[in-house]
């Protein structure tokens, strides 16, 4: 029963989100476009306003995850709900060893804590009030940009109640 209600959560989101916008507007999207469309579409447009709604969604959801892909070079950032906020993962080195030399210097700038070991990946715990004031998106797209990640490119969204490979709450 709480599966089916978390998953009838996610499509409700979808379909709320897809009735934000008409069929011109996803066929010629915008800069700051949300993360709206129908349910079977599944490439969405990298921008601020896209992460920002797919953070509140997280957020306003138990136990809920969700992980933003890039569809040229499959990278990925994902988040999950905590009880003091969101914790975000990039992913390492070890994992998608096509990341850019100078990625991890930037996530470090950035605050992101490197792996533990070698098979992990990058974290960073957002406090409930960064997420609330917004910051959390903020942190989501400089984490993307570090990987090379443009506003307007392709990426890809998944969403639901405990994701595998969800991230760790160390």
């Amino acid at each position: 029963m709480i599966c089916w209600q978390k998953t009838l959560q996610v499509a409700t989101f979808m379909l709320s989100v897809s009735a934000a916008v008409s069929g011109a507007a996803v066929a010629q999207q915008a800069e700051e476009a949300s993360c709206s469309g129908t349910m079977t579409q599944q490439l969405r447009r990298f921008s601020e306003k896209c992460l920002s709604d797919l953070v509140t969604f997280v957020a306003s959801q138990p136990d809920m995850t969700a992980k933003v892909y890039s569809e040229k070079e499959k990278y990925f950032v994902s988040v999950i709900r905590t009880d003091d906020g969101l914790l975000a993962e990039a992913i390492s080195k070890f994992n998608y060893p096509f990341m850019k030399e100078d990625t991890p210097e930037a996530l470090k700038r950035l605050g992101w804590m490197p792996p533990e070991n070698e098979s992990d990946n990058w974290k960073k715990k957002i406090p409930s009030g960064q997420v609330r004031a917004g910051a959390a998106a903020q942190e989501l797209s400089q984490a993307l940009t570090a990987y090379g990640l443009k506003q307007g490119e392709a990426i890809s969204l998944t969403v639901g109640p405990k994701l595998a490979d969800k991230p760790t709450s160390g």
